[in-house]
């Protein structure tokens, strides 16, 4: 019998050795870090130099002399949150993940127990080597994104964001300048711009419909732009403002500039059009994305993150055009929320070059523009030009039954260091962290070796005025309010179907979601907020 176990045994190890499914168990103990990352479009290698680093600092061999760390990684949205909710059976001490899980703060294990480590300590902890608190070194737009309100009205902090990236319109600049066209500055321009493009024989759009990009994206940014960052953010709290006083209503879903920012997309994309590349509906993302690269569309609504993701590809097919952010065009309806509501698209356009060259009021505008434009319509296309929005979601997550989670602490303590911002940009050829930390001037030769479209973003993130994240806000992830339900989560597939029995105008989803915003759900928003 003792000899049929030893040859079971045997047996099994061989097999453990030709599998790769086979994995030692890793320690979990306080000095042995787990971590996980979500492999998207940042990838997850930056982590092993990080980690590397982390382990050689004296301070760190001291406090944990028998320090070692185990990295997973996959391309599932839902594991980190899964992961924990599992409680004390999973052991990851540490989730680099892309969910805000905000709507699970505060909740506990039948035994009582939190989800989530609070944070606080770790926000209000000096970085090692530096005369600034964390939350100090955290970008103030950042920081706003991550106070968690609780229910009580009180604040702290479960998640520390990991990549200030962006997003918006990606065009082939090389293509751009190819074909002799301008980069527009408003709708009207970009619709003209789209024109030229079909005239030479090219594509203005490539994307995949079945990523929701230009509804969490273009979508966002017009709408914003129309409505202005306060009311923007108005909406993600269920608050209309009228005469002053601010309400909370589901009227929030009537605002104009959703219709507006929905038009211009029907605009640019609704079947049948020339300004989109045939296959949108078939394509799924990387493919679309490779489209892109070799030039079977001009334009596609992205993140700076396309570098990172495709800069192998890139290399392994010789493409050399440089692909970049363009500054997002201005909707060209804004006029109707201006003092001089008769302004032409072409001295909006103006006001915009103005703006570009370094305007920030409206003595600064050339007199014949200064004429045209009061203070509060300068100011508003001011804010509409520089309106950016960021990449949202990305948080790390240290689980309250964590072994190591002074360690995991202690590791995202690290992040906020100029050393590590320093290893995250050049890991991933430019991508950053939202710190500050300004690359330009403390790693000069590291930023000249950025790629276009890195520099493009850290420019106009310099001096630009943040959308907030929706889920910023309890009426979002205590209350449910989100900016489209049902199968309006993805607006471009709605437009570009080509069975017109399921096509959608704007006009139709804009009053589509009115509808579906009864009392009754509006009560429920206000019940899971404690309300009512």
């Amino acid at each position: 019998m003792k000899k049929l176990v030893v040859i079971f045994l045997a047996a099994l190890m061989a097999a453990c050795g030709m599998l790769s499914g086979c994995k030692k168990r890793f320690s979990n103990d306080d000095n042995s870090l787990e971590i996980y990352v979500a492999n998207f479009g940042y990838g997850y290698e930056w982590i092993y130099d990080l980690l590397d680093d982390f382990g050689s600092q004296p301070e760190i061999q001291q406090k944990y002399p028998n320090f070692k760390y185990d990295v997973s990684s996959n391309t599932s949205r839902t594991q980190a949150l899964d992961k924990i909710l599992q409680g004390e059976t999973n052991t990851v001490d540490l989730f680099f993940s892309i969910t805000t899980a905000a709507d699970k703060y505060e909740s506990t294990y039948s035994g009582g127990k939190p989800y989530f480590e609070d944070l606080s300590d770790l926000y209000a902890t000096q970085v090692p080597g530096e005369d600034v608190t964390f939350e100090e070194k955290l970008d103030d737009n950042f920081l706003k994104m991550s106070t968690f309100t609780r229910l009580d009205g009180t604040t702290t902090y479960y998640a520390v964001p990991w990549v200030a990236g962006m997003q918006g319109m990606l065009y082939n600049k090389s293509a751009f300048e190819r074909l002799g066209i301008e980069v527009p500055n408003t709708t009207v321009d970009l619709y003209k711009v789209c024109e030229q493009i079909v005239a030479k024989g090219e594509t203005p759009f490539v994307f995949s419909s079945k990523e929701n990009y230009w509804t969490c994206m273009m979508f966002l940014l017009w709408w914003a732009q129309y409505e202005g960052a306060e009311n923007y953010a108005n909406f993600y709290q269920g608050i209309v403002e009228e005469n002053g006083k601010k309400t909370m209503s589901r009227d929030v879903f009537r605002q104009t500039g959703r219709l507006r920012s929905l038009e211009v997309i029907q605009s640019l994309i609704y079947y049948p059009t020339d300004f989109i590349h045939e296959n949108v509906n078939t394509l799924v993302f990387t493919q679309a994305q490779a489209k892109f690269l070799i030039g079977e569309g001009l334009m596609m609504p992205n993140g700076d993150w396309f570098e990172t993701e495709m800069s192998k590809t890139k290399e392994e097919d010789n493409v050399t055009d440089v692909f970049t952010f363009m500054k997002t065009p201005v909707i060209s309806s804004i006029t109707e929320k201006l003092e001089n509501k008769d302004m032409s698209d072409e001295t909006l356009s103006a006001i915009i070059d103005a703006i570009d060259s370094g305007a920030t009021k409206k003595e600064d505008l050339p007199e014949e523009l200064a004429s045209a434009v009061s203070e509060n319509d300068f100011a508003k296309i001011y804010e509409a030009r520089k309106l950016v929005l960021p990449v949202g979601n990305h948080n790390a997550f240290v689980p309250a039954y964590a072994t190591a989670k002074e360690l995991a602490k202690d590791f995202l303590l690290y992040l906020a260091t100029d050393r590590a911002n320093y290893l995250f940009i050049e890991a991933t050829n430019g991508a950053s962290m939202p710190f500050k930390y300004d690359v330009e001037e403390k790693a000069p030769e590291l930023y000249a070796s950025l790629p276009d479209i890195q520099k493009d973003r850290l420019d106009m993130q310099s001096d630009a005025i943040f959308m907030m994240n929706e889920n910023t806000y309890a009426a979002v992830y205590y209350g449910g309010i989100s900016r489209f339900t049902g199968d309006r989560t993805s607006v471009e597939s709605l437009m570009t179907v080509k069975n017109s029995s399921y096509q959608k105008t704007a006009q139709q989803i804009y009053d589509d979601e009115i509808a579906y915003w009864t009392a009754d759900r509006w009560d429920s928003v206000l019940e899971n907020m404690g309300l009512k």
